[in-house]
């Protein structure tokens, strides 16, 4: 079996040409190229796939390979001068894909140069974390010796998560030694601790795993057909990886508890969601527009309203791996 070669731009390129809509033909031929084909990749009854390197690892590195399109298929990708990546003829229902094609490719990298830690591929991040959800009900055990669990899929180029929709998930002193180590080992970055972060899959395991958080890796714009990356922005972060000592990284946050500076959070989110939501009203076809354009159809949208009606009582389907 022929281990795909990622390295370098033409391989993140190749990554961002595949649409992959979560539980489609093309999201599980993606994972059989790109995935099974690593020596040591295996994967859980719901289809995540998982490769540890090295002795009982303390890092959790995690990454999503589903993405927003309406169709899965091959679509054209550019790059520009600048090193931008974007579609070639992007339209309503794409996407680049970056969010989080970027991800993957920086793990497969990681992954090939031996680099420590638990490789996490998850499904269904894009239709409410459900890869990472069902490893939190169904396979716990599986952190049990992880300190800190870290996602390449946050937009920008300079965010450490602190707080997620769980509120809390890391602390400050773990988001400060992370980016105080990634800006001292390429000083054109500029990270910093952030408390902005809505949801990815280390939310999901904030009550188990001491420090989670969310790392920008250099797009813009996702979700949609005018979605790009910085290419030049993810190589440096790659090569920043391949050298960050994560030893040094502070554990101090206690997952079985959840700090009170969570309601600030909260209570700012959704203040600024009541906003959101006015707008909305306001302008609904313009609304039900862009919701379109970054792939979500009416029977999506019906689905989340059955689920937000369900509450506590609505369940997901697990689905085997391919």
């Amino acid at each position: 079996m022929i281990y795909h070669d990622v390295a370098g731009r033409t391989g993140l390129l190749e990554i961002l040409s595949w649409a992959r809509p979560h539980d489609s033909a093309i999201e599980r031929a993606f994972c059989r190229e790109y995935l099974d084909r690593v020596p040591g990749m295996t994967a859980d009854a719901f289809g995540n796939r998982m490769i540890a390197i090295g002795d009982q690892p303390h890092v959790m590195w995690s990454c999503h390979v589903d993405t927003v399109a309406a169709r899965g298929g091959q679509q054209d990708v550019g790059i520009d001068q600048l090193g931008i990546a974007g579609l070639c003829n992007g339209k309503a229902g794409m996407s680049l894909g970056a969010d989080d094609g970027a991800g993957v490719w920086i793990m497969l990298n990681m992954i090939a140069a031996g680099r420590p830690g638990l490789y996490l591929f998850h499904r269904g991040e894009e239709q409410g974390c459900l890869g990472s959800r069902w490893i939190q009900r169904h396979t716990p055990d599986l952190l049990k010796d992880i300190d800190a669990a870290i996602a390449f899929d946050r937009a920008g180029s300079g965010d450490v998560i602190t707080h997620q929709s769980y509120g809390r998930t890391c602390s400050d002193a773990f988001a400060i030694s992370l980016a105080s180590a990634l800006n001292g080992l390429n000083p054109g970055f500029r990270y910093r601790p952030d408390d902005t972060g809505v949801y990815t899959d280390t939310n999901e395991y904030a009550g188990l795993i001491p420090e989670c958080t969310n790392l920008s890796v250099g797009y813009q714009g996702q979700h949609g057909p005018r979605e790009t990356l910085d290419v030049d922005h993810c190589e440096k972060l790659l090569a920043a990886m391949l050298r960050l000592d994560a030893s040094l990284l502070v554990i101090e946050r206690d997952p079985s508890k959840q700090e009170d500076d969570r309601w600030g959070w909260h209570d700012h989110y959704y203040g600024h969601r009541d906003d959101f939501a006015d707008a909305i009203a306001e302008y609904p076809l313009l609304a039900a527009q862009m919701l379109e354009e970054c792939g979500l159809t009416l029977d999506d949208f019906r689905m989340a309203i059955w689920a937000e009606e369900m509450g506590g009582d609505a369940d997901y389907r697990p689905l085997m791996a391919s």
